[in-house]
């Protein structure tokens, strides 16, 4: 298996250079931006690049993860492990909280960046 990273970005809301920057390259990125000015959140998957992106706003504030090392199938996996964790409550959006579930739900190792 492929080293397996996180990056994790952050930006105001309301600096619109800043929040281009971090969106760059991520799918349907446009419509990601529309809805940063309220609580989101949204996940894409990049298939040229092998890559999940996994963005969180609470409307002035915004982050943006990429998980790198990943097939689809393992990426899908993490989806629904997510989800299953953000269910039961109290589950922080972060770069730490996510190599986590991966460590739990693939006992895999991701390096954290950024």
């Amino acid at each position: 298996m492929p080293d397996v990273t996180i990056s994790s970005v952050s930006a105001q809301v309301a600096d619109r250079a800043a929040v281009d920057r971090m969106l760059e390259g991520v799918p349907l990125s446009q419509e990601i931006c529309a809805g940063l000015y309220r609580p989101y959140f949204a996940r894409r998957w990049d298939a040229s690049g092998e890559r999940s992106f996994w963005i969180s706003s609470d409307g002035t504030k915004t982050t943006r993860l990429i998980v790198t090392g990943l097939s689809i199938d393992e990426t899908i996996a993490i989806w629904v492990g997510y989800d299953d964790y953000r269910s039961r409550g109290g589950l922080e959006f972060s770069a730490l909280a996510l190599r986590e579930i991966i460590r739990c739900e693939l006992d895999v190792h991701a390096t954290l960046e950024g």
